[in-house]
């Protein structure tokens, strides 16, 4: 891939632009920057084990019930995206505190490598059962090392 701009992100996750998310301005509607967010963080998050395969009534959460909610989102455009394109969206966590983990998000062409738009996202562990947040499990928070090949404190 010749997109320099995503070469950091562990996990990256491939989009083709449908003629259907263009709105009445002639680019791809702002809204869409969430969903290829969205799906980047969840790609991420399975890797790490904070969520499972979902399904019609599966259990998304850890075995003790904890998962993610999502608290922050962000993004900032830089370029529309305008149908035809392929896009690549990448999630990387820039920060895990005691009961939250930062990501950061990209996206970008997945052919000449241009940046569309970058932003972030701020989750926090939560017991569902309780809505009470939890720390970070220290299986998560190894996993998350693991896969950005640094310490969890290190900032991205």
């Amino acid at each position: 891939m010749p997109n320099a701009a995503l070469k950091d992100f562990p996990v990256v996750v491939p989009f083709p632009v449908h003629w259907s998310e263009m709105d009445a301005f002639g680019h791809v509607n702002n809204a869409r920057t969430f969903t290829w967010f969205e799906s980047a963080r969840i790609a991420y998050m399975a890797r790490i084990g904070l969520v499972g395969p979902s399904g019609a009534g599966a259990d998304t959460t850890m075995a003790d019930g904890v998962g993610p909610i999502l608290a922050n989102t962000h993004a900032d455009y830089l370029k529309p995206v305008v149908f035809p394109v392929n896009l690549v969206a990448g999630a990387r966590v820039t920060r895990v505190g005691n009961s939250s983990i930062t990501f950061e998000h990209a996206v970008a062409g997945a052919d000449d490598g241009v940046l569309y738009t970058r932003g972030g996202s701020i989750i926090v562990t939560l017991r569902y059962a309780t809505h009470e947040k939890v720390p970070v499990p220290p299986a998560v928070r190894a996993a998350i090392e693991t896969l950005e090949g640094r310490t969890a404190g290190e900032q991205a």
